[in-house]
């Protein structure tokens, strides 16, 4: 029996719940001193990865993630509008390293409360927008010229599914960090 090489939509959908629900749960596990403290890890991107090193916070994290579907949510209202532009702005496209600092530079005064807020309401829309494509333009690679060689499906992963995973295991370490640290 041949093994299935790619997902379908209810599945795409249930993976960037299923993520979303694991983060959440995380950050329920982490009292408020824990969410609003400073990464101890955060300059080290072989424990947070280069896309993530500008999260100082948890906080940040939340804004990351947010920022970065907000940008998804472009990405497809130019597509619909028949506007077959690039997912990233055309000033960071080489050096997308320094539009998540700007990102996160930007929200400084944002709370905590308010990056969830952000986050639940772009992840309902990441949903939803998701929801809205059809199996064949989720999952045709190239069916939409702006996403070149890759698929629409691909794209949801890299706004949601991945980036809450990799979220989930910063926010774990940084948990962990915390205890050994006292």
């Amino acid at each position: 029996m041949k093994a299935k090489t790619t997902m379908d939509k209810n599945e795409l959908l249930a993976a960037m719940s299923d993520s979303y629900a694991k983060l959440n749960e995380q950050i329920g596990k982490m009292t408020d001193d824990e969410l609003n403290a400073t990464f101890q890890f955060a300059n080290d991107p072989k424990k947070c990865g280069a896309r993530w090193i500008y999260d100082q916070c948890a906080r940040d994290l939340l804004i990351h993630l947010y920022e970065w579907q907000v940008l998804m949510s472009e990405f497809v209202n130019n597509i619909r509008e028949g506007r077959q532009k690039d997912y990233l702005p055309d000033e960071y496209r080489k050096n997308y390293h320094e539009m998540d600092k700007m990102l996160v530079e930007k929200h400084q005064s944002t709370s905590f409360k308010e990056a969830q807020r952000l986050l639940e309401q772009t992840h309902d829309e990441m949903i939803q927008l998701a929801g809205s494509f059809s199996e064949e333009e989720l999952f045709t690679k190239g069916h939409y010229k702006c996403t070149y060689t890759t698929d629409m499906a691909a794209y949801f992963t890299s706004v949601t599914t991945s980036p809450y995973k990799q979220a989930l295991k910063m926010l774990k370490t940084h948990q962990k960090k915390l205890k050994t640290s006292c």
